[in-house]
């Protein structure tokens, strides 16, 4: 059986996140057919990076999984200082140049490769110890998949051409400042395969960065809802008489969450009869506690399963977004969405599904969330083609030969071809 290695910043059960939650269950799923090794940290939680879980060889989910400790945990102030005004040295050039023909001369500088390594340095996770392994192992394993392109396992990881010449990188990208780092470029000119999770993530990694004649896959994922818990037992549990709208994820102000949550609030000013506002998954920033939102927690996947069905509506506020699992889970239960449109990815799923809606501002917001309150009808339509739209394009059986083509594009760079 043909030896495969998974890079990504953090795996495991409790483990949230949507790299991390592709990574895992792509890589149980495929280990029928590969021997897959995961090389990952020791951190559950990405703000830190703190090492909470045992370093060293486990087995979880039929995969073997290797823990490597990080070498400091992140201080989140003093990272922000150092990182926003490289972003903002990173925007100002392409800014400029689109508003006034070029650069402004004397303007600032970009970030210059210390100080990019450096930002990746204190991000984190700094696992030079799991580079290390990787890179005394390479000679065994058939290919090699990293996700997401932003963390320093996959930056030094891939700086070794060895690697890099078996190498898919699965970017899980959207538009954010450091996708204009240097360091990026370095990134995406290093594997010789790409896996992508939507169309429009796919065309804004060719509108950036040249991708050649090397092989690109639209991987995606699966999407495998587990059987709901009975409606009155969950809705018992946690004293849901209204109806509802859900965020499901992390609760994050990155993640659109305090635009929604101030959103929110203004359409339950205007609206009558307005909807309440469910949050289930990690806090990432106070816990809100204003009127017409409820915290539920992080669910079992039975009880999150039901939460979605039950919804009137899925909200995904991000306008940072590679694919949005809670979104696609939400269709497959029947239950329409309200996205934002700033996400490429998002409005594309809106468009491609008919099974959404999507808004730019408060008041379309409000008026959206409106309109799927009261129209049964329409909510039922929308409904139905997100089933559809889930059936045809993220089955498990089709996603899953798509990853394998991805696997095997990757090991044509080396002596075998699986």
């Amino acid at each position: 059986m043909n030896e495969v290695a998974f890079v990504v910043q953090r795996y495991g059960e409790g483990v949230t996140g949507g790299s991390e939650s592709l990574a895992r269950t792509v890589a149980e799923r495929l280990a029928r057919d590969y021997r897959i090794t995961v090389f990952t940290s020791c951190a559950r939680d990405y703000v830190t990076w703190r090492n909470e879980l045992p370093e060293g060889l486990s087995r979880l989910g039929g995969v073997e999984v290797r823990r490597f400790r990080s070498e400091r945990e992140r201080d989140l102030a003093g990272f922000n200082a150092f990182a926003e005004p490289l972003y903002e040295r990173a925007l100002r050039p392409a800014t400029e140049a689109a508003t006034a023909g070029g650069a402004t001369p004397g303007g600032p500088a970009p970030p210059t490769l210390a100080e990019e390594r450096e930002f990746l340095r204190l991000q984190g996770p700094e696992v030079p110890e799991l580079v290390a392994a990787l890179r005394a192992e390479q000679a065994r394993f058939t290919a090699f998949v990293f996700f997401t392109y932003l963390y320093y396992p996959t930056y030094w990881g891939l700086a070794a051409p060895e690697i890099a010449a078996r190498a898919a990188l699965v970017p899980t990208t959207h538009d954010e400042p450091p996708l204009r780092f240097s360091v990026y470029r370095e990134v995406f000119a290093r594997p010789r395969a790409f896996g992508f999770l939507t169309p429009a993530e796919q065309a804004l990694v060719r509108r950036r960065f040249d991708l050649g004649g090397r092989a690109s896959v639209l991987a995606g994922m699966g999407v495998d809802v587990e059987e709901p818990l009975p409606p009155g037992e969950f809705r018992s549990r946690h004293r849901l008489e209204r109806p509802y709208a859900i965020y499901a994820g992390r609760i994050d102000a990155g993640k659109g969450c305090a635009d929604m949550l101030a959103f929110h609030d203004r359409y339950r000013r205007e609206k009558a009869d307005p909807l309440e506002l469910v949050l289930i998954g990690r806090l990432a920033m106070a816990e809100p506690r204003q009127p017409g939102v409820r915290y539920l927690g992080f669910l079992s996947e039975r009880e999150k399963a039901r939460a979605l069905a039950d919804a009137r509506v899925v909200v995904c506020p991000s306008p940072f977004e590679s694919l949005s699992i809670a979104l696609l889970e939400g269709f497959a239960l029947g239950t329409p969405g309200l996205v934002n449109a700033r996400s490429e990815v998002l409005e594309e799923h809106a468009l491609r599904s008919n099974a959404a809606l999507y808004y730019e501002d408060a008041d379309e917001y409000a008026e959206a969330m409106d309109l799927l309150s009261r129209d049964g009808s329409l909510r039922a339509a929308l409904g139905e083609s997100g089933r559809r739209y889930v059936e045809a394009e993220y089955r498990w059986d089709v996603v899953l030969d798509r990853w394998r083509e991805l696997i095997r594009s990757a090991a044509a760079g080396g002596s075998t071809v699986p």
